[in-house]
């Protein structure tokens, strides 16, 4: 079914491209022979069954890490306390983080099952089964960059100020 689709969009493609060349005659002193027609046709066709292009490459991820990653973060405190409420009051922030592994389905399944197993830990709360499930949700490279504080200049942009075209002043 979505071979042939493609097969009349890419025929419609071709008429259109056609109709075109005959009603430019009318008005223009020069038009497409008929190789340049057909050439133009053929490469409507290639297009028609290409795929789209992924759009997960514009900073959405890393975006996901700088917000929620320090707020996960800062749970470490309440964990060693076992402070089970203010964990479980971050249960959305531990969600939207573990979109940046959507990409890697191997990767966000096992963030995922964790995330949730120590959200269940902490509702029954178990606190040393929470303090082994949180170390080892955490013990991703990706919180090691978050961990260490970047000193920073007076121009220098994050990803954050860039959209906004501001610097971040140095702190």
């Amino acid at each position: 079914m979505a071979r042939h689709s493609k097969l009349l969009a890419a025929l419609v493609l071709a008429v259109a491209g056609l109709a075109f060349q005959t009603i430019s005659r009318a008005f223009v002193a020069t038009g497409l022979n008929r190789r340049e027609a057909l050439q133009a046709a053929a490469v409507s066709i290639a297009t028609v069954g290409s795929q789209a292009a992924l759009a997960d490459a514009q900073g959405e991820p890393i975006a996901c890490v700088i917000r929620y990653g320090p707020q996960v973060l800062a749970l470490k405190g309440a964990v060693e306390k076992g402070d089970m409420e203010a964990i479980l009051k971050k249960e959305s922030q531990f969600k939207l983080l573990n979109s940046y592994w959507r990409n890697d389905p191997a990767l966000f399944s096992k963030y995922s099952t964790l995330s949730e197993k120590l959200l269940e830990a902490a509702d029954e709360g178990k606190k040393d089964e929470v303090k082994q499930l949180y170390t080892e949700y955490t013990s991703d490279a990706v919180f090691q960059a978050l961990q260490t504080p970047i000193k920073r200049n007076k121009n220098t942009m994050t990803m954050f100020s860039y959209g906004a075209g501001k610097s971040i002043e140095s702190q």
